[in-house]
């Protein structure tokens, strides 16, 4: 290329005049690439943004269905603190780990739970709405990764706001109203909490991610918004009078309705519950109609059981008005979740999410959780012995099928195990950061950092706790032992190494670890 001003004479003003034009184009050209960036992602043909067709959700030009797990500590661990809750928000390590084990299982979809409020019943902890209409920019940029690390994992997130509920750790419309000086009972119908809740909103659709600088109002990664949790609890743990409540409820879902389609039009809006279900679709700002189906919850109510039968009549009320999505399901017996599958799979629901996944934990192990004091202690890919007292294999298994099956595909094979473990030694045993994936590892041993190898153990599972309550409830933040060397002679230095496997193959080997006898 020949230079700007080659064979030319011209004077110095002249010269300054085609520099200055120059550096404006130029800095133009980077501005509208950088603003770009968003654009250009949000209108990616291969992975748009779902939108609504009547009573169906597509990707495109397909139909977008889906089975998966509800994952709620993907943005926020629940329990299971280490000192100073250094892991309240998951690391990438985790979130890899938890989005790898929904892909796994066929998972296409997934809803985190609701964004904690700060309580001085929680004694600092960490959480995302931090006062007033004040943001935690740390627990933010955990959701932005979630965001960018969706697009990797082809997993759409649903993202609901505020809860009804009060759980300790993460605390809801009631610490939320009380940010303002206000009874959470005002939530409804307060046009100041009103304004706050808009303004959590508009902090949302109006962030740019921090990690590929797309704004989460063009962001194909979040599948819709989600008002909160359960809305339709709301009177009842209160002992208040639901029909008192279920109107005010209603109107309030309908106004922020018509605001988030004001100030992201891009996405779909979910209903909480709790409101009009005839009002929601007969809204044109509604998208989705949600339910939640428990066996076990509706047992102690005294309600219907037969969740297919459940979904079949709330199908019916649906069909060719707008899509259905069972957002959570579970806790029931492995026929009554394959049934209703079925129906969502036959019917035309646009899919449905089990409660719940639970992922690795950075420093080894796994996190669980217990619900209720029921049998179930959450999920973990692909399924362990610790969790036969609830079909776990069976139900994931059956999980996958039907996550393939929702899209007219075949099952795959086995994906092997990935990453290669982190092994610890800890407190005279070992504990592991796991593969995801892994049914089981082996362990090896050897008097040189250089091998030669001898197998120590084999088909040893990093899930084995099968009183996952007990694990939430201890105070000790060291997961669980997972193996001990009772075999080794005593008084000499070893090495060890383990390696994950599955139906699919096996990881790389650890890290070598030198343990000095006691």
């Amino acid at each position: 290329m020949k230079p700007l001003f080659c064979g030319r004479t011209i004077d110095a003003r002249a010269i300054l005049r085609s520099m200055k034009t120059r550096f404006l184009l130029l800095f133009l050209a980077l501005t509208a690439v950088l603003s770009g960036i968003a654009t250009a992602s949000a209108v990616d043909t291969n992975w748009p943004i779902i939108q609504r067709k009547g009573d169906a959700l597509y990707e495109g030009a397909r139909p977008f269905r889906f089975f998966g797990l509800a994952a709620p500590d993907l943005h926020q661990n629940e329990s299971q603190f280490l000192p100073g809750a250094s892991n309240r928000f998951p690391d990438e390590y985790e979130i890899r780990d938890l989005l790898g084990g929904l892909q796994r299982v066929g998972g296409r979809a997934t809803r985190i739970f609701t964004l904690s409020v700060i309580s001085p019943k929680d004694n600092g902890l960490p959480v995302y709405i931090t006062g007033h209409r004040q943001y935690n920019e740390d627990a933010f940029r955990c959701l932005d990764q979630i965001l960018a690390l969706g697009h990797e994992y082809d997993i759409r997130i649903i993202i609901p706001l505020i809860a009804s509920q009060s759980f300790g750790s993460i605390r809801g419309i009631d610490e939320f109203a009380a940010l303002a000086g206000k009874n959470g009972t005002n939530f409804w119908t307060d046009e100041g909490l009103k304004a706050d809740y808009r303004h959590l909103v508009d902090f949302l659709v109006n962030r740019r991610n921090t990690v590929n600088g797309i704004l989460y109002r063009d962001e194909p990664a979040i599948l819709a918004w989600q008002f909160g949790n359960e809305f339709g609890s709301y009177a009842g743990d209160r002992k208040l009078n639901y029909n008192e409540y279920e109107p005010r409820i209603t109107a309030w879902q309908l106004e922020m309705a018509a605001y988030f389609k004001k100030v992201d039009p891009n996405h779909l809006v979910i209903d909480a519950g709790g409101g009009d279900v005839k009002a929601f679709i007969a809204d044109p700002n509604m998208d989705i109609i949600s339910t939640h189906l428990y066996e076990y919850w509706n047992k102690l109510s005294g309600t219907e059981t037969n969740l297919g039968l459940l979904a079949h009549q709330q199908r019916e009320e649906t069909r060719g008005k707008k899509p259905l999505m069972v957002d959570e399901f579970g806790l029931g017996s492995t026929e009554n979740l394959r049934n209703l599958m079925r129906v969502i799979r036959e019917e035309g629901i646009t899919g449905g999410l089990l409660w719940s996944i639970r992922g690795h934990r950075r420093d080894g192990g796994w996190y669980y959780h217990n619900e209720g004091g029921t049998p179930v202690n959450s999920y973990h890919v692909p399924g362990f012995a610790a969790g036969s007292a609830y079909e776990e294999t069976r139900v994931l298994d059956l999980l996958r099928r039907e996550a393939c099956a929702i899209r007219g595909l075949p099952v795959p094979p086995v994906e092997k195990p990935a990453p290669a473990p982190v092994l610890f030694h800890r407190q005279g045993g070992f504990v592991w950061r796991g593969s995801t994936g892994a049914a089981c590892y082996t362990m090896e041993r050897a008097e040189s950092p250089d091998g030669p190898w001898l197998v120590a153990a084999v088909g040893l599972p990093d899930s084995v706790a099968a009183d996952a309550k007990s694990v939430e409830e201890s105070r000790d933040p060291n997961p669980i032992i997972l193996w001990y060397d009772e075999i080794a002679p005593p008084g000499k230095v070893f090495f060890y190494r383990i390696k994950g496997l599955n139906a699919g193959g096996e990881t790389g080997y650890s890290n070598v670890v030198r343990v000095v006898p006691r």
